[in-house]
């Protein structure tokens, strides 16, 4: 069934067109002008396809589907446009996308804006009232906020403020919660964190061994595995104390098999989850790991050990 929306067919296929190319379409290609067009080119540019593109143009229109296609438009628009007349930012995203920079130098163009003709001063001051006009626009309004917020967020975790640089990016998700630099960078950050608390409670555990605390280190060692999953050692060490204090396998083995999935290169890890297997009663999930510490170290005094059976011919 047709979607019944009140735009011209042929402004639907321009719609549908357009926003069909942003992922693959470089910002140069997304405004229509030739790579390494200058900053007066760009900005034409821009100014035409907001005439056709701007979400305000079709204020109190059924558009159906069609409403977020333009949204997503114009914010590519405007993203293309801040970005090639904006010095730092042009020359940011060129660095970023070698196959752009390349295009530009085969065509000839300069890879910061071209050189401008002098304005009037009546050209100016239209220029300053268009760009206070765009800076009031929500669109531009809300683009800026989430900026602001990413970069509070980048200051924090430059300077290992794991928890602010969470709530900056959280505001800034509040706004837009398709913007991907936010959501790959809220990614990282909780990677980070992850890593440091992990480093923190393994700091806390060996302070306890030192002192004799076995209790307060094996607490410290699985608050350490299950604050970042992938540290081998906070996973092997909190096994290795539970087996010795002869807690049930099946406690266990979650932690002895956490650590062989971090580093299945390790002989004593694979030791380790093989006797606890053993112990929980599962022979032969516990005789494949032996095989497999066989076959890492068949020299192994363990393995020399087991080796009967394993092969009890």
């Amino acid at each position: 069934m047709t979607e019944h929306v009140e735009l011209e067919p042929e402004r639907q296929q321009e719609i549908l067109s357009l926003e069909a190319k942003l992922d693959t379409a470089n910002l140069f290609e997304v405004l229509g002008v030739p790579a390494g067009a200058g900053v007066d080119e760009v900005r034409a540019a821009f100014r035409e396809l907001s005439l056709k593109f701007h979400p305000d143009r079709f204020f109190g229109k059924k558009l159906g589907s069609f409403k977020p296609k333009l949204d997503r438009i114009f914010r590519k628009l405007v993203e293309a446009n801040q970005t090639l007349t904006d010095d730092t930012k042009r020359a940011a995203y060129l660095a970023a996308n070698p196959f752009v920079r390349a295009a530009v130098r085969q065509a000839g163009n300069t890879v910061g804006p071209a050189a401008q003709a002098p304005k009037s001063a009546e050209d100016e001051q239209r220029d300053a009232e268009r760009r206070a006009r765009l800076a009031r626009h929500p669109y531009l309004m809300k683009a800026g906020k989430v900026q602001e917020e990413v970069g509070r967020a980048k200051a924090a975790v430059a300077k290992g403020e794991f928890s602010q640089a969470f709530t900056f990016l959280n505001q800034a998700l509040a706004i837009d919660p398709t913007h991907v630099e936010a959501k790959a960078l809220m990614v990282e950050v909780r990677r980070k964190n992850e890593i440091a608390r992990g480093e923190s409670d393994l700091k806390r555990a060996q302070e306890a061994l030192e002192r004799g605390d076995d209790t307060a280190a094996l607490a410290a060692f699985k608050s350490a595995s299950n604050v970042d999953p992938k540290n081998f050692t906070a996973a092997f060490k909190a096994a290795s104390m539970m087996e010795r204090r002869g807690v049930d396998p099946k406690e266990v083995s979650p932690l002895a098999q956490r650590a062989v999935d971090v580093d299945p290169k390790s002989v004593e890890a694979r030791l380790l989850l093989a006797r606890v297997l053993e112990a929980g009663g599962m022979k032969q999930l516990a005789k494949r790991h032996l095989e497999e510490a066989a076959k890492l170290d068949p020299n192994h005094p363990e393995v020399k050990k087991s080796g009967k059976r394993l092969w009890p011919f």
